[in-house]
């Protein structure tokens, strides 16, 4: 199966697989320039689309996304609860509001949920045509310096629990944090080298991008396994053995 990976900004991907395009976490207003305006509507334009929000904090959502989304054909979205908790005034009839820990059907899709060590959910799930996909949101092995050793315990153990339930599924495309402020780079070498998805794509770069050249080489991973990318709107189209 061919797949086709454009990076947004920051957390905001769009996979492109079958008759769908799965976009995950669009970032308000305050983090889209003009060429990340520019490469979500150019790479949405005309496409079924289903987009997906790990979280409320305002890098990862969009309170306008459904108008960020209009140059699509259609759109259906899945959003953690704590979205339509933060935002009561938005109308998310027509959306998947879902909980952490569950599974739902939606749109031909199986989704599971994950409790997230951040906030909201992560997400796994397995399309109509059978990809399977992690996307983490901010759940991540937040190991700071700065925490005392029992927080350092229970983020590692809450990281650890969470990276065998990935890799139990069986992911063909993985998307989790690569943080350069941690020297952990946030778990992304450990969930990277332990799914061994056929696609890690490192996400949470916050617009500086320039570190990414190369970071399969941290990551302990190949380079043809990794997406490597530098401004909005770079792409790279990968064969998936399903």
């Amino acid at each position: 199966m061919q797949v086709r990976l454009t990076h947004i900004f920051h957390n905001c991907f769009v996979l492109e697989a079958g008759p769908f395009c799965y976009v995950f976490d669009i970032p308000a207003e305050r983090f889209r320039g003009k060429k990340v305006q520019t490469a979500l509507r150019e790479t949405l334009a005309g496409r079924d689309v289903i987009a997906f929000f790990s979280h409320s904090h305002l890098d990862h959502f969009a309170p306008d996304f459904r108008e960020v989304c209009c140059s699509a054909s259609s759109l259906k979205a899945i959003i953690s609860d704590d979205i339509e908790e933060m935002y009561p005034g938005l109308d998310f009839g027509d959306a998947l509001v879902v909980e952490p820990d569950e599974i739902y059907q939606f749109a031909g899709m199986e989704i599971e949920t994950l409790m997230s060590n951040d906030l909201g959910v992560a997400f796994l799930f397995r399309t109509p045509q059978g990809l399977k996909v992690y996307n983490g949101g901010d759940l991540a092995c937040w190991d700071w310096e700065t925490s005392s050793q029992n927080g350092l315990d229970f983020t590692r153990a809450f990281f650890n629990t969470a990276v065998d339930k990935v890799c139990a599924y069986s992911v063909h495309v993985a998307f989790s944090n690569v943080d350069r402020r941690l020297k952990s780079l946030a778990g992304g070498p450990q969930l990277a080298q332990t799914v061994q998805a056929q696609v890690f794509v490192p996400t949470h770069a916050l617009g500086r991008t320039q570190w990414i050249g190369g970071i399969h080489e941290r990551l302990g991973i190949s380079r043809h396994n990794c997406f490597e990318y530098r401004h909005a709107g770079d792409a790279q189209v990968f064969e998936i053995d399903i």
